[in-house]
């Protein structure tokens, strides 16, 4: 039976269906939490885990290894400079850096403890016992971009990722039936808690991209994909596209649901998209210190420079410069 506290319930019973995707690679959920499984095993003494981030299967299996073990798991952005990575990990102090078999890592890294993550290589066999951590337990400590000072390290407990993912799957009507396609980075909020994590914990499919372009968010919309995450530099793009492609307004138009984030989409692009597809981009607005605050609503309406009413369990308040 499933517990509903789970944060990722559907790996306690797995299935056959599709978990993760990357291209024409695949997981399903027993796959996935055979191979998740395994490397929790290897994490169960650690305090904190790090993570090198790209945008592979290798770094899914890992992260919800992590979570499965109860690890805080450290995403590390692969982008990131010396420096910066430096002040992180003295920071976070991660017991183990987990990466992907092909994966080139700077130096200051590679004489760290390390885990080395194949999400082709097979799981541990039988079934998967998940012992869920407390919920005010840290899931992740996501490290902001820094642009005031040095980036500072946000914990976010599995209570509150499992709340906010439930309050958007009422606001966006998500479902298990639903297929999410992204090509986002899976360092931060937006790409890994969003776009995998929230796919995971209803029981549906995350579709990453590997590397976002026009034909390939066509492909998936053209396929499996129901739903599509992006950022407003995607959109642009895809809005320049799809008026003059009608492949691509197609494809975009059979979406169940458009969303953007991480920044104001613009007004000219919202308009483009609605003329080309008939279909709205709905927007969200989010940090990583609160996760998502606003979402437009599957059912409201989707309007240029809104980001819609808070999600359930958010209130909000509009001030000026004087409170």
């Amino acid at each position: 039976m499933r517990r509903a506290s789970a944060l990722l319930p559907e790996l306690a019973e797995p299935g056959d269906r599709t978990a993760v995707r990357f291209g024409s690679g695949r997981l399903s959920y027993v796959e996935l939490a055979a191979a998740a499984q395994a490397v929790s095993t290897a994490l169960r003494a650690s305090r904190r885990i790090a993570v090198w981030a790209t945008s592979t299967m290798d770094t899914v299996v890992g992260v919800v290894g992590g979570l499965l073990a109860g690890v805080p798991v450290v995403p590390l952005n692969p982008r990131a400079g010396e420096r910066e990575l430096a002040h992180i990990l003295a920071d976070a102090e991660p017991d183990l850096l987990l990466h992907g078999p092909d994966a080139e890592l700077p130096e200051p890294l590679r004489s760290r403890a390390r885990l080395v993550v194949d999400a082709s290589a097979p799981g541990a066999a039988g079934a998967v016992r998940i012992a869920e951590p407390p919920g005010e337990s840290p899931a992740f400590i996501v490290y902001t971009s820094g642009t005031t000072g040095p980036p500072k390290g946000v914990l976010l407990p599995r209570r509150a990722i499992a709340s906010n993912l439930d309050a958007l799957a009422r606001a966006w009507q998500w479902t298990a039936d639903d297929v999410v396609a992204h090509a986002l980075p899976l360092f931060h909020v937006h790409g890994l808690i969003l776009g995998v994590l929230g796919p995971l914990r209803r029981g549906g499919t995350a579709y990453h991209l590997g590397q976002f372009s026009v034909p390939a968010v066509v492909d998936a919309l053209g396929g499996p994909a129901t739903v599509l995450f992006g950022v407003p530099t995607m959109y642009h793009r895809l809005a320049e596209q799809a008026s003059a492609d009608p492949a691509v307004a197609g494809a975009l138009g059979r979406a169940r649901l458009l969303v953007s984030g991480s920044a104001a989409l613009a007004v000219v692009d919202h308009e483009r998209l609605a003329a080309a597809t008939g279909h709205r981009v709905g927007e969200r607005y989010g940090m990583t210190e609160t996760l998502m605050n606003c979402a437009v609503r599957a059912d409201g309406e989707r309007r240029a420079g809104t980001v819609g009413p808070p999600v359930d369990g958010v209130e909000v308040k509009l001030v000026d410069d004087d409170g």
